[in-house]
């Protein structure tokens, strides 16, 4: 009698749900892509006039399918983990400490406002020189702050901000008058000689 074959499973199913940091990280990635194209979709097509109700639908259903907004978070933030490259934002404070900003003796930290944080403590090494205020439009700790970066109160925050990190933010929002408005507030609320980072993703 012949061996039965086990079925493969495909890669956008292989225990997203799980999402732990041993997941494979090329499965991973995938997923995580896959995530982006229909995220950013989803968000053109509800703010479409003419939606097509049941492309829209076909989006939404998938997306449950790979486990929602939760799995896709818990993802990404594996993704950034030590084991993976880490994230960004080594990126950022290499570059920082390059342009000699570290060695700020006598004077207040830097304030950075980091939005699309999925971990509250991304730039725990640099506490002594960089006070960091993690934001995302769905929290995942009660660290980072829960706020749509668009709905910030411009007048408040105008000059606030002495860096400012958009790492994948800009170009998975739908709309691109969303998207410029989105950079113009960076430019608004950053401090007049105030530093902007930016990371899109092709």
């Amino acid at each position: 009698m012949p061996k039965t074959r086990k079925k493969k499973t495909p890669v956008t199913n292989t225990s997203i749900d799980k999402a732990s940091s041993s997941s494979n990280p090329h499965s991973s990635r995938t997923v995580i892509r896959r995530f982006h194209v229909l995220l950013k979709k989803q968000g053109q097509l509800k703010n479409a006039p003419s939606a097509n109700a049941k492309e829209l639908g076909d989006v939404e259903r998938e997306i449950n399918d790979l486990g929602g907004l939760a799995v896709y978070q818990r993802m990404s933030s594996v993704g950034q983990g030590n084991d993976r490259g880490g994230g960004s934002e080594k990126v950022l404070i290499q570059w920082l400490i390059d342009m000699g900003l570290r060695k700020r003796e006598g004077k207040e930290k830097l304030k950075l406002l980091e939005v699309g944080a999925l971990k509250p403590d991304n730039y725990r090494t640099c506490t002594s020189w960089i006070d960091t205020t993690p934001m995302d439009l769905r929290s995942r700790h009660p660290s980072i702050l829960e706020q749509d970066f668009l709905l910030m109160d411009e007048g408040e925050n105008r000059g606030r901000w002495d860096i400012i990190s958009l790492s994948l933010v800009v170009n998975f929002v739908p709309d691109p008058r969303d998207r410029g408005r989105m950079l113009c507030l960076a430019h608004s609320i950053l401090a007049p000689d105030g530093l902007l980072f930016l990371a899109v993703s092709n």
